[in-house]
């Protein structure tokens, strides 16, 4: 459920960054004379074309090349960390302490410290994973914008071959 949520970000974001691509749609003038038939005509195929040369459609929804990194299992966490720490701490105390209070205070102290590890251990795990997850979503985005980029040249290239002018 977490990766298709993932996912699905994902492509929202590329979705939000095709809108802003689509806002600087190229400006196209018939410098021969065209009739809008023939301009609309000439578009189609030279979309059609551009999306054969480049791989690129820009009609098409855009996807994500790549699955979103998986995420790993989680690694130590507060009540781990003081459990671990706690079954070290009475360990420690029944070896050197010679009263129960000395084992309850080594117990104690086992528990706060294995809390406060596991607690980092948990919060760098995270943090690894959140870097993860934004280097393949600037992945995916400038993957994104490559494909667009060819496809631009890829379609003006075509229409001024057609006597256009293309901005």
């Amino acid at each position: 459920m977490n990766m298709k949520r993932i996912t699905v970000c994902a492509i929202a974001t590329l979705l939000i960054l095709s809108g802003s691509a689509f806002s600087q749609e190229m400006i196209i003038y018939p410098s021969q004379g065209q009739s809008n038939e023939q301009m609309e005509q000439d578009k189609f195929q030279c979309y059609s074309w551009s999306k054969n040369e480049s791989g690129f459609d820009p009609m098409a929804p855009p996807t994500t090349t790549e699955p979103p990194p998986q995420k790993e299992a989680a690694k130590g966490g507060t009540g781990r960390g003081a459990l671990r720490g706690a079954l070290g701490g009475a360990a420690v105390g029944a070896i050197a302490g010679d009263s129960k209070s000395d084992a309850r205070t080594a117990t104690r102290a086992g528990a706060a410290g294995g809390a406060v590890v596991g607690t980092a251990r948990r919060n760098d795990q995270k943090r690894q994973e959140s870097q993860k997850q934004q280097e393949w979503e600037q992945q995916e985005v400038n993957q994104y914008k490559q494909g667009r980029s060819n496809y631009n040249r890829a379609y003006s290239a075509c229409m001024e071959g057609r006597g256009y002018s293309v901005k």
